[in-house]
């Protein structure tokens, strides 16, 4: 291989100052590139280069456009002054957090929580933004992500982990939806429940709530570990539900759990395939008296369970 030459590091050079994102992936033609750095950062520079970071995430969103692919770069951050509301759509949120150190073994960026309120807030503007690479905590009543009004499509949420102790926060959820989220995907997210998963979340790892009509969604290859209340628990839906897939999620219960703390779907939630879980319990599958799983179902479409486990046996739910 012939050796580099000053014209081919100048050219490198270059390209690195145009799109400082190529060092990391991020593909030219996306949308514009700004970098949050909340130690060296200051939200009265340019943003567009990691040495002249934001501050703030919130202030980066600010400087977003709607449906542009903009992309939001987090080298660190600790804590916003609020909640950190996604505003615009079609954004991508990503956390470095070894960016400084590309051979450290914690890729996250940690946000913890200064007031009861959720690290992030998705609203009716969120649609199709990306949020991964960071350890988040929240507030007593919050979770590391809500959404609490609006519907928003095509969230992305991935590659997270909820509740870790580092963080001193105590979020009741992992993920909290209030209202609607249709087509999200939540994948390889690891939620810490306390104090069996030594973690620090207090109820559940993903919740939806009242009012929702989740459709075309999917929840995979995620760690759920100890959770208080369930681990992924759909609570009180309407009844245009369907087309969401629970696959391949790694679920070890707590001490004392009740039918259906790995998955309950409640009565009114129709239409979901859930296969490939597994929920464990300590080291004797003897241990797991109860069922994990439980399905209220009482009207067609009727939910699509396969090949879920209680320790080492494969179970129909309850």
């Amino acid at each position: 291989m012939p050796e580099d030459t000053n014209l081919d590091r100048a050219i490198y050079d270059a390209l690195m100052n145009l799109f400082p994102g190529l060092g990391i992936g991020i593909p030219i033609g996306v949308g514009n590139v700004f970098w949050v750095d909340s130690v060296a950062g200051d939200n009265g520079n340019v943003g567009t280069r990691p040495d002249q970071a934001f501050a703030t995430i919130i202030y980066a969103l600010t400087q977003c456009t709607n449906n542009n692919n903009d992309y939001i770069m987090v080298i660190r951050s600790a804590e916003e002054a609020a909640t950190i509301t996604v505003g615009v759509s079609r954004v991508h949120i990503i956390g470095l957090g070894n960016f400084f150190r590309p051979n450290s073994n914690h890729p996250y960026v940690e946000l913890s929580a200064g007031g009861d309120w959720a690290i992030f807030t998705l609203t009716d503007d969120s649609d199709n933004c990306e949020i991964a690479g960071f350890s988040l905590g929240g507030g007593a009543t919050a979770a590391g992500i809500q959404n609490l009004a609006g519907t928003p499509e095509g969230i992305h949420i991935h590659d997270c982990v909820f509740g870790h102790a580092f963080i001193a926060d105590t979020p009741q959820d992992g993920i909290f939806i209030d209202l609607n989220a249709t087509n999200i995907r939540i994948e390889h997210c690891t939620f810490l429940g306390i104090p069996g998963g030594k973690g620090t979340i207090t109820r559940d790892g993903i919740r939806w709530d009242s009012g929702a009509n989740p459709l075309n969604g999917a929840i995979e290859n995620n760690q759920l570990k100890g959770l208080p209340g369930i681990a992924i628990n759909f609570v009180a839906l309407l009844n245009d539900t369907g087309g969401i897939t629970i696959k391949d999620n790694l679920i070890v219960m707590e001490d004392g759990y009740a039918v259906g703390d790995a998955i309950n779907l409640a009565a009114t939630v129709r239409g979901f395939m859930v296969v490939g879980n597994k929920a464990m319990y300590g080291q004797a599958t003897a241990a797991m008296v109860n069922n994990p799983y439980l399905d209220s179902c009482i009207a067609a479409p009727f939910n699509s369970w396969g090949q879920n486990s209680k320790g080492n046996v494969l179970v129909d739910p309850a």
